[in-house]
């Protein structure tokens, strides 16, 4: 076996492990299950087991005891911030899931931002939304979708909340390839207008509006999503009935 294919074998067995106690399938306090037994689960040899606990381990995740074996840690905030977050949401493939999720983040980080935001951070929030409503009238989907998460991303950073900070972050790269697709279907004519009176709102340090507007935007592109997964579920439907033809 290559150096390669040795890598990526202790890359998949690091992420089950991960995603199972980031999904709580594994709680914290709970021990982990042997290393014999884990190279069953997994599939994989008891090396590439021992190379995964070792990073694991590393990050501050779970501990080990001479004769006890593995457990999950009282895990703390920077430990899921930067480790069981991102596997949580990069993991995901349910846009609809993730959509609501960020419904709910973004709406108050929208409103803390009303609050904490300083001259650096409105600047930005102003040229994202300049620049997208430039790239509007260019047709430019791709570019779009860019500076579309990039406003995002400003006003989670401006909440100075570091949870939003981190969850953004996540999101901002998935759902960049994702809106290009969304954008081409359903057109780009309501997200600079809320977007403008997100940025209004917490110039003008109005939460309540704040709030809102970002709600009804995330509202609005939850729409979306669902007629995005409707049109993909027709569309295998049709697929289906051709191969049975």
């Amino acid at each position: 076996m290559n150096t390669i294919e040795k890598n990526n074998l202790v890359e998949e067995a690091y992420n089950q492990i991960i995603n199972m106690i980031a999904t709580g399938e594994w709680e914290e306090g709970t021990k982990l299950p042997s290393e014999n037994m884990l190279c069953e689960i997994l599939g994989v040899s008891r090396n590439t087991v021992r190379s995964a606990l070792n990073r694991i381990t590393a990050l501050g995740v779970i501990e080990t005891r001479q004769g006890y074996g593995y457990q999950v840690r009282n895990l703390n905030t920077g430990i899921y911030l930067n480790t069981l977050l991102p596997t949580m949401l990069l993991r995901s493939r349910d846009l609809e899931s993730i959509t609501e999720f960020r419904i709910g983040i973004e709406s108050e980080a929208a409103a803390l931002a009303a609050v904490r935001a300083d001259d650096s951070d409105l600047e930005r929030m102003r040229v994202n939304c300049e620049m997208a409503g430039k790239v509007v009238h260019l047709q430019d989907n791709d570019l779009f979708a860019q500076y579309d998460m990039a406003f995002h991303r400003a006003v989670a950073d401006a909440s100075k909340n570091e949870m939003f900070i981190k969850a953004a972050e996540m999101l901002e790269t998935m759902y960049t390839v994702w809106l290009m697709g969304l954008q081409r279907t359903h057109g780009k004519d309501k997200s600079h207008d809320f977007h403008y009176n997100i940025y209004l709102s917490i110039k003008n340090r109005n939460q309540a509006e704040a709030r809102r507007y970002m709600h009804e935007h995330l509202e609005d592109i939850l729409c979306k999503v669902k007629i995005d997964n409707e049109r993909k579920a027709r569309l295998g439907e049709a697929q289906k009935e051709e191969r049975k033809e």
